[in-house]
């Protein structure tokens, strides 16, 4: 019996070995340069548009085009929001092939998950072929098994409607057309989407986030006086920390961390967008009616340093602090363009801030400390980084002069320069 297991124990750990040696590669696959890439965001921007288009007339049919630019500017915005990862796509007549390389480091050192998958235009989504390292794979039993991983995940069917979603593909040197069918169904299966936690913590947030919401809601609004744009964010982030505090420190089922996190997301809604009231789910058996601030409070006597910074910080709930950053940065390549408002170092300082604060905000180690600190005489510079000197404003012919890219060391030096700005922030631990 005990030659069996042992045998048995040698034929699983060499069928592992042999797995590895073939899902493992020793080189990336993807080589893209993610500064290149990143460099055409600024054609991102039409692609958002038809976006918008298609969930307004969610009624309808719907085509989005995907040119190759647009493509691989995402490819970059991958790479800067994870840097272990890279991704690329090539066009060609009739096809398309994604392609990822992911950096791991295992017992053999650097080593690089590699994969490809083949796309064939034609009718719904056609993936002829996927391969991990050296292992190739049916297109159409990947595709079944991300969708019921998808859907088991998710507690939902969203993966298998927006497969359906797909009517038809064409796809060419230049780029891919995607004719959609109505996106009514697809959008309303979102709403069915549970993940980050049990049913139990999603609703325990809600309420807290509808309490919040109420909170702010009635608020006493500060006169308006001349020269000054609205109130500033430090009195709303005053209000609703302050009673952070106290709930969490009330309440056995709550926790510094969760009122934290609940008081960021409500006074985004509030000051920022009713749309993230979305990205939670149906609120309407907590609250029956969204409120919105009016006038927005604003940073520095800007509204949009506001929102930058409250964007970022709902971002950093929902992600890795890398993936915030990377898309305030997007943002601003982005603005680059025709139309746009120009690259802003400005706007980038307060996506890192807001990212920051959130970190701290829901970090066990800090975010005790933030309420004390917030709940007291507070004011901007208590959290946001001082904006002088920073360049804004700059088209992409003059961004591209000053800075020539993204990885550059003299861009590399004003980020780290923002970087010390928040390191000496009164609201870190550490600052007194």
């Amino acid at each position: 019996m005990r030659t069996a297991l042992k045998s048995i124990l040698l034929i699983v750990f060499l069928l592992a070995l042999l797995l590895t040696f073939l899902l493992i590669d020793f080189a990336p696959l993807v080589k893209a340069d993610s500064t290149a890439q990143v460099n055409q965001a600024e054609t991102v921007q039409p692609l958002i548009d038809q976006l918008r288009k298609s969930v307004r007339g969610r009624y309808n049919s719907q085509q989005i085009s995907v040119s190759k630019a647009q493509a691989e500017s995402l490819a970059g915005f991958v790479n800067r929001a994870m840097n272990q990862a890279n991704a690329d796509f090539i066009f060609q007549r009739g096809q398309l092939e994604i392609q990822i390389s992911y950096k791991v480091n295992t017992f053999m050192g650097d080593t690089f998950l590699n994969v490809s998958a083949l796309v064939l235009e034609g009718e719904g989504l056609d993936i002829d072929t996927v391969r991990i390292g050296d292992l190739a794979l049916p297109g159409n039993f990947v595709l079944s098994t991300a969708e019921y991983l998808a859907n088991t995940y998710t507690s939902s069917d969203v993966a298998t409607k927006a497969i359906a979603s797909v009517q038809k593909t064409a796809i060419k040197p230049s780029g891919i057309d995607i004719s959609l069918i109505p996106l009514d169904a697809l959008l309303r299966e979102f709403k069915n989407i549970e993940t980050g936690g049990s049913s139990q913590d999603t609703r325990l947030l809600k309420i807290k986030v509808a309490h919040y919401l109420r909170l702010l809601d009635g608020m006493y609004v500060p006169p308006k006086h001349a020269g000054v744009a609205g109130p500033s964010l430090a009195y709303y982030l005053q209000g609703v920390m302050k009673e952070a505090k106290v709930l969490s420190t009330q309440h056995e089922q709550s926790s510094a961390t969760l009122e934290n996190e609940a008081a960021i997301i409500a006074l985004t809604i509030y000051a920022g967008s009713p749309r993230f009231a979305t990205l939670l789910g149906d609120l309407s058996f907590a609250i029956d009616r969204i409120p919105s601030a009016r006038p927005r409070p604003v940073l520095a006597n800007r509204g949009d340093l506001s929102l930058h910074f409250l964007f970022s910080a709902a971002i950093k709930l929902m992600s890795e602090k890398g993936v915030s950053i990377a898309v305030g940065e997007f943002k601003e390549l982005m603005d680059r363009g025709t139309g746009g408002s120009g690259y802003s170092f400005i706007d980038l300082a307060a996506d890192m801030s807001g990212a920051h604060f959130a970190a701290l905000a829901v970090s066990p180690e800090s975010a005790q400390h933030l309420q004390n600190a917030l709940a007291g005489e507070v004011n901007e510079r208590f959290f946001m980084v001082s904006i002088e000197g920073l360049e804004e404003g700059m088209s992409k012919a003059e961004f591209t002069r000053k800075y020539t890219g993204v990885d550059s060391e003299r861009y590399k030096q004003v980020v780290a320069l923002i970087e010390q700005r928040i390191a000496n922030l009164p609201i870190n631990p550490s600052i007194n």
